[in-house]
């Protein structure tokens, strides 16, 4: 009988965040791996005998996204392989996307350490796209081979699609938190270009960083086919999107938008839904134009005629939509992400 494989998961991580879930769903379901979960809410109270015995009793120890303070500390204590899945860096985040920090600033170098440590410090590194391993290995003179690519992919049972009766009105649907890489500025923009078109609506989920400077900016332009919804509880959001016709994913104007495939795009997919989103890298390694999503130039003017297209065939639109759902639900479900990150740990060569 062949010996499981030991993995501990560790540092100041939120289980409930969507690629935690996935993977760690994903992996106490697989019969080849033992997973241990020893979550930390202060590194400053860190029970470090606990950890050292826990780490003695595994193979690797994975730290789940945003766990960048957790890294140095932790190497400190185990020789044990480190695994750092930082999802976001953020020295892009700050001073590119949000311009919260001067780029040339001393608060801008702090948050270029904040990435650049522990990404040294780990022993593998875990990308989501590969346009975002390019810009890691790029930025923080990372070896390329040290960083794998691992998508987020979707819980396919908490994203199911369901039929729904026929709706006079085509619902255009979007969820998220208002971020920069979002780019909501330009739904807005594309739904007064189609005001006129008295069957379609626009519907907003979430709050967040620039939801009210886009209820205001909808407000100024008198839209009466926009619908900011608000926040939606996680287990209410796959009925929510369900309603949906057709979904929009990203249009942000910032470096960021063009390195990630957010979460939304794979809750869409596992959920059947026609997707428009902008013409980007990352998009493009999991997804084909006009195949199983629509891509699109950044612009009101160019997601506005996608818009129209999609509802003007059905047969089309639907047939977009099958094919995403095709490629999640066989590709990047759950088990299918765990697989692969079993994987990128049995390769590890020290």
């Amino acid at each position: 009988m062949l010996l499981r494989m030991k993995i501990l998961v560790t540092g100041n991580y939120d289980p409930e965040y969507n690629r935690t879930q996935i993977l760690l769903k994903g992996l106490k379901q697989n019969a080849a791996v033992e997973v241990t979960e020893f979550p930390i809410s202060s590194l400053k109270k860190l029970d470090k005998a606990k950890f050292k015995a826990l780490a003695a009793q595994t193979d690797f120890i994975y730290l789940p996204p945003f766990t960048h303070e957790s890294v140095n500390k932790l190497k400190r204590l185990t020789d044990k392989p480190i695994i750092f899945d930082p999802l976001i860096s953020k020295y892009l985040t700050k001073v590119f996307d949000y311009k919260q920090v001067s780029k040339y600033s001393p608060r801008a170098y702090k948050n270029y350490l904040k990435d650049k440590i522990p990404l040294h410090k780990s022993d593998i590194i875990i990308a989501d796209t590969n346009a975002h391993k390019n810009y890691f290995a790029k930025t923080f003179k990372i070896e390329p081979n040290k960083i794998k690519v691992l998508p987020i992919g979707a819980d396919v049972t908490q994203f199911k699609p369901i039929n729904r009766a026929a709706n006079t009105i085509f619902n255009v649907g979007f969820y998220g938190g208002f971020i920069p890489l979002q780019g909501t500025k330009h739904i807005i923009e594309a739904a007064q270009i189609l005001q006129s078109e008295a069957d379609i609506q626009f519907n907003l989920i979430g709050t967040g960083f620039e939801w009210e400077k886009m209820k205001q900016k909808a407000k100024e332009l008198a839209l009466t086919n926009v619908n900011f919804l608000g926040w939606v509880a996680y287990e209410e959001l796959s009925a929510k999107i369900n309603e949906f016709d057709i979904c929009l994913g990203i249009f942000g104007d910032t470096p960021k938008a063009d390195l990630v495939i957010p979460n939304k795009i794979y809750h869409y997919a596992a959920l059947k839904k026609c997707i428009i989103s902008k013409n980007t890298p990352a998009i493009k390694e999991l997804f084909t134009n006009q195949v199983n999503i629509i891509l699109t130039d950044n612009n009101a003017k160019a997601i506005a005629e996608q818009i129209l297209t999609l509802k003007n065939n059905t047969t089309f639109t639907n047939k977009i939509a099958a094919a995403g759902h095709q490629l999640l639900s066989e590709n990047y479900n759950e088990h299918k992400i765990a697989e692969q990150f079993i994987q990128v740990l049995k390769n590890y060569k020290p």
